[in-house]
């Protein structure tokens, strides 16, 4: 019942692709149910978007910068505005420690890290040391140590991630698993029957490729099919290999050479499984499958590939025995719609797309008619990929643009830092093929990282300027109905702030360059979880190359005053909450979590913070709330976890924070983002009668390194390094040049203690 109703929501979103090949398929959204045009990819030059049949890019030539396709909101969502106006009324920060309220102990452990130097010129400090693995642990000591509690966004964030982890997982683990379990089946059983249909015919060959295919995703769920083929237990045994970016053994037709192109190419290093997915059997082999089924293109202009992609979609459509709608496309929704909801619309083509174009071509009256020998004709093919491609355009590596059985999503982020890399960038000789979420954020905004970028020699690269100025356009130009497309858009739309300055409407301590660096770090550790907890589904870019008392003064506890991060993280949990609700895919229990990290938790730290801007002193009720923040963080973190019947706990994935997540490929490297052992953060801020405290709260420890393509590293292997002693600097140098290194590292420099 919950599956039939969650397709039946869905299915004229989705094929939507108009079957007479028109460049402006219509596309209906769930819950409500609006009917939006959806034009071709809008140029954000003054030249007006192609229609016409493209044909490979040379490499030296630049991709020109689109406005991804419109999707119209999947389910309602509330939108908050940056704070650029109004005056922080409270007192200035303090320059010494006199008459500073503390713990007896406090000054000189302050002295014996070497925090006093620092905390007095910047109104707070991070101390490097991460002795903690759980966000919740320093908050523990407020009760029992007399020391005051400032909650930061950091927490926030990492709760939302708990929380959005937790639905995903289980959601995959539960629903979609299952689901996957039956499509693939269906799937083999499909093919074989196609492949008997067509034997003896010209694409008998193709039809055979197809059901190895099919029969590799099985064997890769761990499904018992019979017999798989030669090419079948290749293409498993690259994929259990995980090391190589090369040719598929059964669905590439051209050798493949990423040194030039991704076209002609699987990553198989991409089919290692990582993020959450290591937690437990079930996850890996859904894992395994679902990369097999959103890596693999079939390459729109290369024809042999295509007839492949054809003959592979052809089953979800079609029954070729019975030639009836086929139920299996109700399954590939009733994956497909809720994934696209919490990730994004493949970026690829998708089957429905493909065969929908096919039949524009064929003089059958009816879909269900469609006669495969009309593939024979490879004119007919490149006509049908010529039709695709002025469709729609496909925003993440267009020269390999292609039809995958489902896809990897276009996210904004990975379409921006392909923009912003070779061939878009650099010219031949010096190509730049390595990016950094600094461009991200300056792209979002943010002046404080478009200078770092600019200190690093970034602009040298030839068209870095002009890309970075089409992509700040193309985010500005975005509304909250763009932001509220999906959730992985709106938990971008609550980062934005950490990006952007903090002017006069707060505290003088938080509109320095030394809390930028600060807010910066906070906005890429949570975009580390965010990349973290979707890496299956986000589509990558690719640039190829050649205790003690307390004074008299009680403590008065803080929030981190920047209401707008609690409002959007909170808006971002209601959109989760409310558009899996619609789709009757939320358990009891996933609701009462995210009604507990947005109702009880982010909402209320928000007000808080909007009374700390406005000088409303703090009640009686909330300062003791705030003193207990421990207690309802570590309820967070045992809802968001994994319990083993087994064991009194959480398991151990859930015992350390320390996540890693590869979000971009050159050559022979992927950019990984690490989010350490959470650092403490102290901070000078005043009570209500204007006496400063030093309050502790704990903050992300961002890592951004380069690793070789063929160790994408899991949790388990991040923290071994950790643990060992081995982690990268915080942002590893790219170049050279010593003076510019130092540059590039600067921002994260200022906030520690050594300098």
């Amino acid at each position: 019942m919950k599956r039939s109703i969650i397709v039946m929501m869905v299915l004229a979103m989705v094929a939507g692709a108009c079957r007479s090949g028109s460049a402006e398929p219509s596309t209906t959204t769930s819950p409500a149910s609006t009917t939006t045009s959806q034009p071709p990819l809008a140029t954000t030059t003054t030249a007006p978007p192609t229609t016409t049949t493209t044909t490979p890019r040379p490499a030296e030539t630049v991709k020109v910068a689109r406005q991804p396709r419109r999707v119209e909101p999947f389910a309602s969502f509330t939108a908050v505005p940056v704070l650029d106006d109004g005056v922080y009324p409270g007192p200035p920060t303090p320059t010494s420690l006199d008459g500073v309220a503390m713990p007896e102990w406090m000054p000189d452990w302050l002295d014996s890290v070497g925090a006093t130097e620092v905390l007095t010129e910047n109104g707070f400090v991070v101390l490097p040391d991460q002795t903690y693995r759980l966000f919740h642990q320093p908050y523990e000591a407020v009760l029992y140590d007399a020391v005051v509690a400032y909650v930061t966004t950091d927490v926030a964030y990492h709760s939302w991630h708990l929380a959005f982890s937790k639905v995903l997982r289980e959601t995959e683990q539960e629903v979609l698993l299952p689901i996957l379990e039956e499509l693939v089946v269906g799937l083999v059983d499909a093919s074989r029957a196609q492949n008997q249909e067509l034997a003896g015919t010209a694409v008998a060959e193709s039809a055979d490729r197809v059901e190895q295919f099919y029969e590799a995703a099985a064997t890769l769920l761990e499904l018992d099919v019979g017999p798989i083929g030669p090419l079948a237990q290749a293409e498993v045994d690259l994929a259990l290999e995980h090391t190589r970016m090369t040719t598929s053994p059964i669905t590439s037709f051209r050798d493949c050479n990423p040194m030039i192109s991704p076209a002609g190419c699987v990553d198989y290093t991409q089919f290692r499984p990582r993020g959450h997915y290591t937690r437990n059997e079930d996850l890996e082999r859904y894992f395994r499958a679902m990369s097999l089924l959103g890596q693999t293109s079939f390459f729109v202009q290369e024809p042999e590939s295509l007839r492949l992609g054809i003959l592979a979609a052809r089953p979800l459509v079609v029954d070729p025995g019975l030639l009836v709608a086929n139920p299996l496309w109700d399954n590939w929704l009733a994956i497909y719609e809720p994934t696209a909801f919490m990730v994004g619309m493949a970026d690829d083509y998708t089957p429905n797309e493909l065969i929908s174009m096919v039949d524009s071509f064929d003089p059958s009256p009816d879909l269900a008619s469609f006669d495969p020998s009309i593939l024979v004709d490879d004119a007919l093919i490149a006509d049908v990929g010529a039709g695709l491609l002025a469709l729609r355009d496909v925003g993440i590596n267009p020269e390999a643009a292609g039809m995958r059985i489902m896809g990897a999503r276009f996210v904004i982020d990975s379409y921006i830092l392909d923009q912003l890399s070779w061939p878009n960038v650099g010219e031949p000789g010096v190509q730049r093929v390595k990016v950094s979420p600094l461009d991200l954020a300056a792209v979002f905004g943010s002046d404080f990282a478009h200078q770092v970028q600019i200190g690093a020699g970034e602009p040298e690269f030839e068209n870095y300027d002009e890309q970075l100025a089409k992509m700040t356009q193309l985010i500005a130009a975005r509304d909250p109905d763009d932001w509220a497309a999906t959730v992985y858009d709106a938990w971008l739309y609550a980062i934005e702030p950490m990006w952007l300055p903090h002017g006069p409407a707060f505290p003088d301590y938080m509109q320095t360059e030394a809390w930028e660096a600060k807010a910066h770090q906070t906005g890429f550790g949570t975009y580390t979880e965010l990349k973290h907890d979707t890496l299956l589904y986000a589509k990558q870019g690719f640039a190829a190359e050649g205790g003690g008392d307390f004074p008299e003064v009680p403590p008065r506890h803080w929030v981190e005053p920047d209401p707008v991060a609690f409002e959007r993280i909170s808006a971002v949990a209601g959109l989760l909450q409310d558009g899996l609700s619609a789709r009757r895919l939320l358990t009891d229990d996933q609701d009462d979590l995210l009604t507990l990290v947005r109702v009880e938790f982010l909402d209320r730290l928000a007000r808080i913070a909007r009374d700390e801007l406005n000088g409303v002193p703090i009640s009686e009720a909330d300062n003791d709330w705030l003193a207990s923040i421990g207690s309802l963080l570590e309820l967070i973190w045992i809802d968001s976890s994994d319990i083993d019947p087994e064991l009194v706990g959480p398991s151990s994935s859930d015992q350390d924070v320390a996540v890693v997540a590869d979000i971009f490929r050159s050559t022979f490297e992927v950019l990984e983002l690490g989010s350490g052992r959470p650092n403490q953060m102290l901070v000078l801020v005043p009570t209500d009668d204007g006496i400063f405290q030093v309050a502790t709260g704990v903050v992300y420890a961002y890592h951004e390194f380069w690793m070789p393509a063929d160790n994408r590293l899991s949790d388990e292997e991040w923290r071994a390094m950790l643990d060992a002693g081995e982690e990268p600097s915080r942002v590893e140098p790219l170049v050279l040049d010593e003076e510019t290194n130092r540059q590039r590292e600067a921002w994260q420099a200022v906030l520690f203690p050594e300098g």
